[in-house]
């Protein structure tokens, strides 16, 4: 009797499982090659499915930039709030000088109250504003000693906008495996290896070879173990359910 890969109930993998199956089965045939198992066109189509299928099980739900982003929006809060309450005390003073640009400085912030409530984005269009601000009254700001406060800001704000970029660009690269469904990704991968299981099992009736059979006995063994996996093996090689922990030799 011929050498045959054996069925077993596929879809009870998790997608994990499934994608760790596809990889392996990849590995065994480039082990043996495409062309030694007549599918060098389906190989191509199944390794491809696999790979994206992979990234699935893998993609990052978190983002990089996001510990960042806190960073530098946490200095410039602070620094902004030491700006406001420096401006706030200095209403009061006794010198003339630092009294006027304390009211100036005052009544040029008062669109800026409470900017560091807002959204990221909004937060940082604001920020330009009142940067824009200060610098107009650098003079003000030197007065109250603000010029390294206001620096701190500007920093944290650019430092900021870097990182916003940085994950849009992580969103960008994730698009494309966000907009595939998991269930899609794994009937195709599944689809893909049933065309060359029944492939390689025609050739190894009508043309068998020793790659051939090296190929199916390196497939059978994994099949045994995830269907194993699985929980779905069952005797003679096709699985519809059960536990038994793997599958038997047919007779």
């Amino acid at each position: 009797m011929a050498n045959q890969i054996k069925t077993f109930g596929m879809s009870r993998m998790t997608i994990g499982s499934c994608s760790d199956f596809h990889t392996k089965v990849n590995d065994c045939i480039t082990a043996t090659t495409p062309a030694a198992l007549h599918i060098t066109e389906k190989a191509t189509a199944y390794s491809a499915a696999s790979e994206l299928l992979a990234s699935i099980v893998n993609r990052e739900r978190a983002f990089v930039a996001t510990a960042t982003l806190a960073e530098a929006d946490d200095v410039r809060d602070r620094a902004s709030g030491v700006i406001g309450q420096v401006v706030n005390a200095y209403l009061t003073s006794p010198v003339a000088e630092k009294k006027a640009a304390a009211t100036l400085l005052d009544a040029k912030m008062s669109p800026y109250r409470g900017i560091r409530k807002h959204e990221y984005t909004k937060q940082t269009a604001e920020t330009r504003g009142m940067l824009a601000m200060l610098d107009a009254e650098a003079e003000a700001v030197a007065a109250l000693g603000l010029t390294e406060e206001v620096e701190a800001v500007r920093e944290a704000n650019a430092a900021f906008d870097t990182e916003f970029l940085k994950k849009t660009e992580e969103m960008s690269s994730r698009m494309t495996k966000s907009d595939v469904k998991s269930e899609d990704a794994v009937n195709e991968a599944n689809a893909l290896y049933q065309d060359i299981v029944q492939t390689v099992n025609a050739y190894a009736i009508v043309q068998p070879s020793d790659e051939i059979n090296t190929f199916i006995a390196s497939v059978n063994g994994l099949v045994g173990t995830y269907s194993s996996i699985a929980g779905s093996a069952s005797k003679g090689g096709s699985a519809s359910g059960g536990d038994t922990p793997a599958l038997e030799p047919e007779e």
